[in-house]
Order: C-alpha cells, then structure tokens, then sequence
C-alpha cells in the first residue's frame, strides 16, 4: 500500500509538471510489443533448437564425461546467457527502453532456451518445458486475458481450458516425436507438473492483468514504459520481478521529484 502511495504522489507530481508535449502510452501498445517480442522467442527458439539438434550429433568433450552440444551451439547459448543476464540485471536498476535491446533480449531468450534444450538432454528432465512455458505460456495467457471481450473472470475460465487442451496437443505431438527419439520434452513429466505450469501460467496472466491496470492510469500522464512494461510480459515471471522492482521509472518520472 505504501509504495503504491508513493507511486500515485509521482504520477501526481509528474502530471502537473510534464511537457505538454508528452502523448499517452495506453496498454493496448504494450500488449502489442509484447506479442511482437514474444513471436520474435518462439522464431529464434526454434531456428535455433532445430540447427543445435543437428549439430548435437557431435558431442564436445567439455564437460569431461558429459555430452553436450558442438562449441558452435554452445557458444550461441552461452551469447544468449549473457544477453538476458546483462539485461535482467539492468533491467533492476533502470527501465529497458529501448526497443533494440528488447528485441535483442527476446532473440537471446529463444537461442538460451533452444540450447537448454540440446545441452540438457529433454528426455531425462524436461527442464525445457518449464522453462518455455514458464516463459511464453504466462506471456500468452496474459494476452489473451487482458484482450478477452468476455472480462476477467470469464477469461480465467476460458484460458486455462484453451492453456490445458494446448498442453494435450503438444503432449500427443511429443509422444510420436518421441517414438523417432526426436521429442522435445520427456514423456515422463508428471501429470502434476503439467497442472503447476498450468496454474504458474493463469496466476501470472491474473497479476499482469492488475499490473496493466495499473500501467493505464501510470502511462495517462504521459510516462514513456511501453517496451519496459511489454518486455515484462514477454519474460514471463522473471520478467515481471524486475518490472515491478525497477517500479516503473523512467527519466521523465526521476526529474519530477
């Protein structure tokens, strides 16, 4: 309550004395943003998992007795490590507003996920499959929540069936895929997992919903978060940590109090 309270005495403050210039950011470009930066980890995840799947065929000896990929597709992961590191990390102390970087982070993030896929062998952990729904799942639900014409609480019906019978397809896909030994996560993740991603998935889209709320009084007075805020949904919950704990400023903000 109280750094709502401090948060709501800046926007005051910042409304009484912005440029006259500034134009309103509403919610609905951000959610745009975030569905082009999102599109932009599925593209690179994929292109990436599919070249490093191949290239796996040749195991490096690092590390000693372990199987990884070749030093091509580990340095692309160790590049993507970097990237979403180095930008979480200032992403605490100051808003990502630029709209390279953030399509720069979301690249990286597709390539990072792509190689903990190859690196970590899914059929014996499935360590992928939290991290890319973790990631992505939360992303999309929080779209389509706050989009739904139906309103909110219709809407946490709604997407978790769309979210459930999208993990049935995808499970049925990877048990023929995994018949080839070409699957993508293990077959032997528990029906329990499943269902904590799920709700991961639906509780995360429920705090961005509030969160945008929020973010449409915030962006009236003419604050410029649009890719912070639409990076923070394309991250998922890490995402939305240091959204939350950068506390929405920005330069406008910090040179009004």
């Amino acid at each position: 309550m109280a750094r709502g309270n401090r948060l709501l005495r800046r926007l005051l403050k910042h409304q009484e004395t912005r440029s006259p210039h500034s134009a309103p950011i509403g919610a609905e470009q951000i959610l745009n943003r975030a569905a082009a930066l999102l599109a932009a980890t599925l593209i690179s995840g994929a292109v990436a998992w599919t070249a490093m799947s191949a290239w796996a065929a040749e195991p490096s000896e690092w590390p000693p007795g372990g199987e990884w990929p070749g030093p091509t597709a580990n340095l692309i992961g160790a590049a993507g490590f970097a990237v979403t590191a180095a930008v979480l990390v200032y992403g605490t102390f100051r808003p990502v507003s630029s709209a390279a970087v953030a399509a720069l982070y979301a690249v990286a993030q597709g390539c990072l996920l792509a190689w903990l896929g190859t690196a970590f062998d899914l059929g014996s952990g499935g360590l992928l499959a939290n991290a890319l729904l973790g990631t992505v799942l939360t992303g999309l639900a929080a779209l389509a929540i706050r989009r739904a014409p139906w309103g909110t609480r219709a809407s946490l019906v709604v997407v978790p069936a769309t979210a459930a019978t999208g993990l049935a397809a995808l499970a049925l896909v990877n048990a023929a895929l995994a018949a080839t030994g070409r699957g993508l996560f293990a077959t032997g993740v528990p029906w329990w997992g499943w269902c904590l991603v799920l709700v991961l998935a639906v509780w995360s889209a429920y705090s961005y919903r509030a969160d945008l709320d929020l973010l449409d009084e915030h962006l009236a007075t003419g604050a410029e978060d649009a890719w912070p805020a639409a990076l923070a949904v394309a991250t998922g919950p890490v995402g939305i940590y240091v959204w939350r704990l950068s506390d929405f400023r920005s330069r406008s903000i910090e040179t009004s109090y």
